[in-house]
């Protein structure tokens, strides 16, 4: 036991970073004390089965996630985060948020948080750093300026951070997954495609009083992955999400097809085109409920201010397409 007199800031800041002071790592300590698995009792599968649903394959695309979360955590890959989200679609009070909390465990509950602020980068940046799950409650509240944002940080692997009280920057490994919970039948409004989205709805109510055994739900995850099980989906499943969540689609504007595939262009004769030609682009990529008349897309054209002119006396419109 050390004993000391009156103490400065600065003192205390190098106490705690001297080696003295072992490191501590919340998750690695909880996932080194989980229960060895027996390599039969499937405890992910049990957990997922708590919801219930007519979607059949949400227990397959579940624990692709589930183990994509810890596989995370533990920083398995430094190639890409973990870019699915399962979207649970309920009514409410059919527990959808306490089911999303109810994953972790709860020497960890701290690291959960129901809400992602996009106001601010830095924020953000910040909580992908620290958090292990990010619940993105009413997802369909979310405007759709927010939801892009959500899209592309999914995708993100280490997050840069500034230091607290510095200018300085860091590059951190990137922790958290995120789940989703909307009462919205529709919540998906991206025309160019929701594979990111493992969209689940409900049937009833989500069992959530029943214990869960963390320390045999982790520790099945840690000898799946150490046999080399995938956390990841292969092109073909990635497919079939994109074909699922059509179901829960917002049917597309005119307006909003039209700026997911083009963008208005200067008035060069390179970016030239008609709107029977963007039409015609328009059907290669979008469901036909969505792809709008000619009438249609010509008020679009108009609306979102894409520039018109003239080649060799055909009227057109100036566009491009979106990288």
């Amino acid at each position: 036991m050390k004993e000391v007199g009156v103490a400065w800031s600065i003192d205390i800041e190098l106490y705690a970073r001297s080696a003295i002071v072992p490191n501590y790592d919340p998750v690695g300590d909880f996932l080194g004390h989980c229960t060895p698995w027996d390599g039969t009792t499937d405890h992910i599968d049990a957990l997922s089965r708590r919801v219930p649903t007519a979607f059949k394959e949400w227990p397959l695309y579940f624990h692709r996630w589930f183990l994509a979360m810890v596989a995370q955590w533990q920083r398995r890959s430094r190639d890409y985060g973990n870019s699915l989200v399962p979207m649970l679609i309920g009514s409410q009070g059919t527990h959808k948020s306490t089911f999303c909390k109810l994953l972790l465990p709860r020497s960890l509950r701290e690291y959960y948080i129901d809400d992602i602020k996009l106001d601010s980068s830095e924020q953000v940046e910040r909580m992908l750093a620290r958090m292990l799950l990010v619940n993105i409650d009413e997802y369909n509240a979310k405007t759709s300026r927010e939801q892009a944002k959500i899209k592309r940080v999914l995708t993100e692997r280490d997050v840069q951070t500034r230091r607290m009280r510095s200018d300085q920057y860091q590059m951190l490994p990137r922790m958290a997954s995120f789940i989703a919970t909307t009462n919205e039948r529709e919540p998906l409004t991206d025309p160019t495609g929701s594979r990111r989205y493992l969209c689940c709805e409900l049937t009833g109510t989500i069992d959530t009083s029943s214990p869960v055994d963390h320390a045999a739900l982790y520790g099945q995850a840690l000898a799946e992955l150490d046999a080399g099980a995938p956390w990841y989906l292969s092109r073909d499943e990635e497919a079939f999400l994109e074909e699922h969540n059509q179901l829960y689609r917002q049917p597309a504007s005119a307006e909003e097809l039209l700026l997911a595939w083009f963008e208005p262009a200067p008035r060069q004769k390179s970016h030239y085109t008609t709107a029977a030609a963007i039409l015609e682009e328009l059907r290669r990529h979008a469901k036909s409920s969505d792809v709008p008349s000619l009438k249609q897309l010509t008020t679009a054209l108009r609306q979102c201010r894409f520039p018109y002119g003239a080649v060799n006396g055909v009227r057109g419109w100036y566009a491009r397409p979106r990288v």
